[in-house]
C-alpha cells in the first residue's frame, strides 16, 4: 500500500484497535498498554504511514489556523511574502487566513476580533504602524504573534524584519559612487518602520558623503505605484530636477518609470532610478531595475516557524528577533553599466557582492 493512501483508521483496523488508540500512540499518550503500542508502531513502520498533522491538531483540540494581516495584497512584495507564509504553514500542518487592510487602521481593528473569533492560534502582522494599539494589546496579553517586515515600538515581541536602514544607505551610496549628487527619494510614510528607516538610511548616506539633504528631493506618501507616479511628477517639475531617484519600493519605482516616460525622458540616460525589494518584475528586460533584495519569501518562512514555536509554547521565555541582511542587485536602471561602457572609471561597490543573510539580535540592538 502507498503511504499517502494510509489513514489512521487503516492502521487501527490492521492493529485491531480503535482509531482513538492509534491517535493516542501518535501523540505519545501514556494511557496505552505497551503491547498494544508496539503492535501499532509495527503497523506504522510496515506501511510507512505518515500522520497528517492536521488530523493530529484536531485530535489534540489545537487550532491549526494562522491569521496574516497585510496592508495591500496587490503589492507584489506582500504577495511574495504571503506565499512564503502559506507554503511554510502548509508544510507544518497549518492553514492561513489572509486579511488586507488597504492601509486603513479601522480595518485592522475590525479584522483582529474577527480572526480571534474564528479561533486562530496565532497572528502574523506585516501591516503594523510604529504605534499600533491593537497589536500592542495582544503583545501585552502574550497572544502568539510575530511581526514580519514591519515593527512596532518596543522589543517585547517576535519579529522578522529587513535591515531597511542599511539597505537604503547602501543603495544611496551606490548612486553616489557612480557620480550622482542630486539624488531624490520617493518613499512611504514615517509612521511605519519601513518608511522611517529607509528615509533615515538615505539621509545618512548623503550626510556621510557631505551632500546636503534637499527637502525638495524628499517625497513621502505611501508604498504604491500611484505614489511613485505623483512623486516623480513633482520632482521633475522642480527648477532643478534630480539626476537620480531612489524609489522606496519596486512598486513605487513602477510609477516613477511611468512619469519619466510621460515626460519624454529615458532611464538611465536622462535620469537614474533604483528601487527596493527585488520583486519578480524588477528583472524584466525592459525595466532592469537596480534594487535591494529583502528575501521576502524567506522572511515569510522564518516568521511562520517562529509563530508555530510560540503557538506550541516550545520556548516562551525567548523572543525571536531576526534581521535580514541587505543585498544590492545592480542592473541597468541606475546608470552604472551605461557609464562603465562609456569608459568612465567606476569601481563596483564592495557591498554589491554581499550574500543575503540574517542575524539574531537582542533588545539592545535598537533596530
Amino acid at each position: 500500500m502507498k503511504s499517502k493512501k494510509i489513514t489512521i483508521r487503516d492502521i487501527a483496523k490492521m492493529a485491531n484497535v480503535s482509531h482513538t488508540t492509534v491517535s493516542r500512540v501518535l501523540n505519545d499518550n501514556p494511557k496505552v498498554k505497551e503491547e498494544t503500542r508496539q503492535r501499532i508502531l509495527k503497523m506504522i513502520e510496515l506501511t510507512q504511514f505518515v500522520p497528517d498533522q492536521r488530523a493530529r491538531n484536531f485530535a489534540q483540540n489545537k487550532s491549526n489556523l494562522i491569521g496574516m494581516v497585510v496592508p495591500d495584497i496587490r503589492n507584489p512584495f506582500y504577495a511574495e511574502l504571503a506565499r512564503g507564509v502559506e507554503d511554510k504553514a502548509y508544510q507544518e500542518g497549518y492553514n492561513v487566513i489572509f486579511c488586507s487592510t488597504d492601509k486603513k487602521p479601522e480595518r485592522m481593528e475590525t479584522y483582529i476580533p474577527l480572526l480571534l473569533h474564528v479561533g486562530v492560534g496565532g497572528l502574523i502582522f506585516s501591516s503594523a504602524r510604529l504605534k499600533e494599539p491593537v497589536v500592542q494589546d495582544l503583545v501585552a496579553k502574550e497572544f502568539p504573534l510575530v511581526l514580519v517586515s514591519r515593527k512596532i515600538r518596543g522589543e517585547n515581541f517576535n519579529y522578522v524584519v529587513f535591515d531597511n536602514f542599511k539597505g537604503a544607505y547602501d543603495i544611496t551610496k551606490h548612486l553616489i559612487d557612480i557620480g550622482y549628487r542630486k539624488i531624490a527619494i520617493v518613499v512611504g510614510p514615517s509612521i511605519v518602520s519601513t518608511g522611517f528607516d529607509r528615509l533615515r538610511g538615505y539621509q545618512q548616506a548623503l550626510k556621510d558623503n557631505k551632500i546636503p539633504v534637499n527637502d525638495d528631493y524628499i517625497v513621502q506618501h505611501s508604498f504604491e505605484r500611484l505614489s511613485g507616479y505623483d512623486g516623480a511628477n513633482k520632482l521633475l517639475a522642480l527648477n532643478t530636477p534630480p539626476e537620480a531617484v531612489f524609489a522606496g519600493s519596486d512598486y513605487i519605482a513602477m510609477g516613477v518609470i511611468d512619469a519619466i516616460e510621460e515626460h519624454g525622458l529615458r532611464t538611465p540616460e536622462d535620469i537614474a532610478l533604483v528601487g527596493f525589494d527585488n520583486t519578480e518584475y524588477a528583472s524584466n528586460k525592459r525595466i532592469n531595475l537596480t534594487t535591494v533584495s529583502q528575501g521576502e519569501y524567506e522572511m515569510g518562512n522564518i516568521g511562520v516557524s517562529i509563530l508555530i514555536d510560540d503557538i506550541e509554547r516550545r520556548n516562551t521565555l525567548v523572543k525571536h528577533r531576526v534581521i535580514i541582511e541587505p543585498r544590492l542587485i545592480i542592473r541597468d536602471s541606475c546608470g552604472y553599466n551605461l557609464r562603465r561602457k562609456s569608459g568612465e572609471d567606476l569601481r563596483r561597490p564592495n557591498h554589491s557582492k554581499k550574500n543575503l543573510g540574517r542575524r539574531q539580535v537582542n533588545a539592545q540592538d535598537g533596530h
